[in-house]
This record gives structure tokens, C-alpha cells and sequence, in this order.
């Protein structure tokens, strides 16, 4: 996993540069550290047809429920993924800027 430190123009830089597995990868870590339990949907069920477009993500803890769909910086949504996010209220699009700008610390605080 590449090292990611919140320092201004390196972090915008490295966040920018970041692959969407990157992303999960600190995603994962983070909220490991913050007590969630993290569903992680692989991509070859969506390739078998099974939930296509689910998000990436979902996280549970104490009966608090989110989901998040990874992208990477300029990644766009598909028409599933659209549809999955007007059926669930919490699902975020998370991107590698997102997390150099502390969005997803928030999410997980």
C-alpha cells in the first residue's frame, strides 16, 4: 500500500495519481481502526451478473449502515451504480481526493 500523508501539494498530487484499489486499501485500513465491519463486494460477482452495480463497500457498525463506491478520480458511475445510489440513502462515491481531504474520515468518524 503506497504511503499517504496529509501534507498539501504531495497529498493532492499522490491522491490524484491513486488507484481505486489504493483507495480501498487505506478505506479498509481506516475503518478497520474505527471499529467497522466492511463487506466488500468482489468485482468478478458483478462480472457473473450477481448485484451489478452494488457498491464497493458496505460498512456496519452499531447498527449504523453505509455504503461506498469507489472511484478513482475521474472514474464515472454506471447507470447500475446510479440506480443503487437513489435506493440507498447512505451510499457515498468516494474518491481518491475524497480522502485527501479528510471526507472519509468524516464518514467513518
Amino acid at each position: 500500500m503506497t504511503a499517504f500523508v496529509r501534507n498539501g501539494a504531495k497529498e493532492a498530487h499522490q491522491a490524484h495519481s491513486m488507484t481505486e484499489n489504493e483507495l480501498k486499501q487505506h478505506i479498509l485500513a481506516m475503518a478497520k481502526a474505527k471499529g467497522w465491519i466492511v463487506y466488500h463486494v468482489p468485482q468478478s460477482t458483478m462480472k457473473n451478473g450477481g448485484g451489478k452495480g452494488y457498491p464497493d463497500l458496505t460498512l456496519a457498525r452499531d447498527g449504523e449502515v453505509q455504503w461506498m463506491e469507489l472511484k478513482a478520480e475521474h472514474g464515472k458511475l454506471t447507470g447500475e451504480q446510479a440506480w443503487w445510489q437513489l435506493a440507498l440513502p447512505r451510499m457515498e462515491v468516494i474518491r481518491p481526493s475524497d480522502l485527501a481531504r479528510g471526507r472519509v474520515d468524516e464518514l467513518l468518524a
